[in-house]
């Protein structure tokens, strides 16, 4: 089976109108950081295994 890479839950909260909005997986949105590039290449690596196997599984509609 495909094992999914660990995804790191931080504690960020913002308030919009004096409500509490979590935002566990902003540090994602830094694209330049070392660490959402390993998490990206490691979600890659899951999402291209998973099309390989399913590329065959799926007719091309030229059959």
């Amino acid at each position: 089976m495909f094992r999914y890479p660990e995804t790191r839950k931080d504690t960020t909260v913002d308030t919009y109108f004096s409500t509490n909005v979590a935002d566990p997986y902003r540090w994602l949105e830094d694209d330049l950081s070392e660490e959402t590039a390993k998490w990206v290449e490691a979600q890659n690596t899951v999402t291209f295994a998973i099309s390989t196997v399913f590329r065959f599984a799926v007719p091309s509609g030229n059959d």
